[in-house]
C-alpha cells in the first residue's frame, strides 16, 4: 500500500516562492550595496539617487543626497520588504548624467573635472561593475 505526502505539496511550493523571494531580495541588497559602494561622492547626489523599485521603474529625479549611502540604502530595503516571488527588482538612477558616469565619463588626469558626470572616483562606471561583482558572487 502507498503511503501518502507527509508533506502536502502546496506547503513545498509556498516554501519554493519564500525561498525564491528571499534570494532575489538579497541578492538586490547585495546590488544595490554594491552600487552605493562603488558611487562617486562629491555632494552625495549620485549616491542619494539611486531608486529600487519593485514590479515596474520609476522614471523621478530624486534630490536626495546621501554622502555615507546608509539612507539609501535603507529606503531600498524598505522598498524590497513585501517584496512577492518572481518579481522584477528595478535598481536605477534617473540623474541626467548617470549615463555620462557609467560610460566613462572621465578620459585622464589632464581632463578638467567641472561638470556633472565626470568622476575621477569611478572612471569605469558603477552599475555595470557591481553587476559583475554581484553576478560573481552569486552565482551558484
Amino acid at each position: 500500500m502507498a503511503q501518502g505526502w507527509s508533506i502536502p505539496p502546496t506547503a513545498f511550493a509556498d516554501q519554493i516562492d519564500q525561498d525564491v523571494a528571499r534570494r532575489v531580495r538579497v541578492i538586490a541588497m547585495a546590488l544595490l550595496g554594491e552600487v552605493i559602494s562603488k558611487s562617486p561622492v562629491d555632494s552625495g547626489r549620485f549616491r542619494g539617487s539611486h531608486i529600487v523599485s519593485v514590479g515596474s521603474p520609476v522614471y523621478t529625479v530624486t534630490t536626495h543626497t546621501d554622502r555615507n549611502g546608509t539612507d539609501t540604502l535603507d529606503k531600498g530595503s524598505a522598498a524590497l520588504s513585501g517584496l512577492e516571488p518572481y518579481t522584477v527588482v528595478y535598481i536605477q538612477t534617473n540623474l541626467p548624467y548617470a549615463e555620462r558616469l557609467e560610460n566613462g565619463g572621465y578620459n585622464g588626469p589632464t581632463q578638467k573635472v567641472t561638470e556633472e558626470g565626470f568622476s575621477r572616483q569611478a572612471p569605469a562606471g558603477v552599475y555595470g561593475l557591481s553587476f559583475i561583482g554581484v553576478s560573481e558572487a552569486y552565482r551558484e
